[in-house]
């Protein structure tokens, strides 16, 4: 909007986007600005200059308005080419102008993320005894294995962006790469993932707080790629990031958000202590429908499924069954409001991270998985020396495989080229289905399951093929 002051003079405003009202617990990590049509006089204003241009707007006395429509007149002595935005509620993680989108550094806001997502991966260990995967939920029902848990988490990670967007209102569509490019992506993530059993989270989280050489050596192989891949793909100009610093622009979150922040982590973890207790409170028969110990288990260091397969099939009561399908829809919605805390749902933040070169580089992912390790490798220990067995299972899912192999590092690099070439994993992307749905991600989402499913139908191939040489 344009107006005149009292002397006559044109001054530019810039509003928030309809639908884009920041929220206290659970912010919407964004500002979108709507540019305002110049219809100052000839005189007043410069030679006009290129629309898109970023510089454009930086180089102009632009008046911004916070939420309350209080003005914040930009300082006359800052330095051509610098913007400065205040934001009255939230904290701002990227601000859109001219169809561009320009980072911001968010340490607080990713460190209370990360710690969020690491209450619920300790927590789903305690309870349950398998580590949290997300890869390895979409990859079992992908492949014809059935468990209620993984329906249950998976509808924990949709009810957290469901959620968000009930709190903050609609959102437009996140910037997302082209539909083409993300079921490419998509497909190299799905089938990465399922060649490396795991993921950022099973791998990047848990199999590095426990310290494992095959996470370790996973993970390495996947940022390495990622990196490689944003960066000769220009992941961060194909999702319009301006060349803007990110560091230069760091924001803080205001005190009533981080409080906000804390008080559902505690919520959050007094939740896990009431299931753990209505566990075990009172008798809990077992019955005849047990777990099989491979079931119990759900997965390798990486969170996936294990492949060892006992001919016996202990016994677990049914209350704990009960619980052990909670805790799992509890833990996805715990998650999956950390990966949105955190940024992670916003493929630009990814994709600002990956562009090691761009100009807006932003270092806000390494604080998310920083957070969420330092919660989660004194708390994976003490439950490894200090608890005989999970809450709600017989036992624990960890094994004690240890050796790197091709498909390992095969698989890392397929994942590492699909998520620098989308900016998005599986968690963010289901969260993402519920929140900001758009053809890209459904595209993306699709892509997935058909590289995890594509994967076995190869695996099954060879395997019938040794067969049939060891049979001539």
């Amino acid at each position: 909007r344009t107006r005149r002051d009292p002397r006559g003079r044109s001054r530019a405003r810039l509003f928030p986007s309809r639908g884009m009202q920041p929220v206290l617990a659970f912010p919407a990590h964004r500002v979108a600005i709507r540019p305002a049509a110049t219809a100052a006089r000839a005189s007043d204003t410069p030679a006009p200059r290129r629309l898109g241009s970023p510089a454009s707007l930086a180089n102009r006395r632009v008046l911004f308005v916070a939420k309350d429509r209080r003005a914040v007149p930009t300082p006359a002595s800052r330095s051509p080419g610098s913007v400065r935005v205040r934001a009255a509620a939230t904290p701002v993680a990227a601000m859109s102008t001219l169809g561009a989108t320009a980072l911001q550094f968010t340490p607080l806001d990713a460190l209370c993320g990360g710690t969020i997502l690491g209450v619920a991966a300790v927590a789903k260990l305690m309870l349950t005894g398998r580590l949290l995967g997300v890869s390895a939920s979409v990859k079992r029902p992908a492949q014809g294995e059935f468990f209620s848990w993984d329906f249950a988490f998976l509808g924990g990670l949709l009810a957290a962006g469901a959620f968000h967007v009930a709190t903050a209102g609609p959102l437009p569509a996140e910037p997302m790469v082209g539909v083409g490019r993300a079921l490419l992506s998509g497909g190299l993530v799905g089938a990465g993932s399922a060649m490396g059993n795991g993921c950022t989270s099973g791998h990047g989280i848990c199999g590095n707080a426990r310290l494992s050489p095959r996470s370790m050596a996973y993970t390495g192989v996947f940022m390495l790629v990622g990196f490689i891949a944003a960066t000769a793909f220009d992941t961060a100009g194909a999702l319009g990031i301006a060349p803007v610093s990110a560091v230069a622009a760091t924001t803080v979150p205001p005190l009533a958000a981080l409080q906000a922040w804390f008080a559902f982590a505690a919520a959050s973890v007094g939740a896990f202590i009431g299931l753990g207790a209505l566990a075990t409170s009172g008798k809990d028969v077992a019955s005849g429908g047990a777990y099989a110990v491979d079931e119990l288990s759900g997965g390798l260091v990486s969170g996936v499924q294990s492949e060892l397969r006992p001919p016996w099939t202990p016994t677990i009561g049914p209350r704990k069954k009960m619980v052990n399908v909670a805790a799992d829809a509890v833990v996805g919605f715990v998650f999956g409001t950390g990966l949105i805390i955190s940024g992670m749902t916003r493929p630009v933040k990814v994709a600002g991270f990956l562009s090691a070169l761009h100009p807006a580089w932003d270092p806000s992912l390494a604080l998310v998985m920083g957070g969420a390790l330092a919660l989660c490798a004194p708390g994976f220990y003490f439950v490894q020396k200090y608890q005989r067995a999970p809450v709600c299972s017989l036992e624990f899912g960890f094994t004690s495989k240890s050796k790197l192999d091709a498909r390992l590092m095969a698989g890392g690099a397929l994942f590492g080229a699909g998520w620098g070439l989308g900016g998005i994993c599986p968690g963010p992307s289901i969260v993402a289905l519920a929140m900001v749905p758009s053809p890209s991600v459904a595209a993306w989402v699709a892509g997935m399951v058909l590289g995890m499913v594509a994967n076995k139908n190869l695996l099954s191939t060879r395997r019938q093929s040794s067969m049939s040489a060891a049979s001539l």
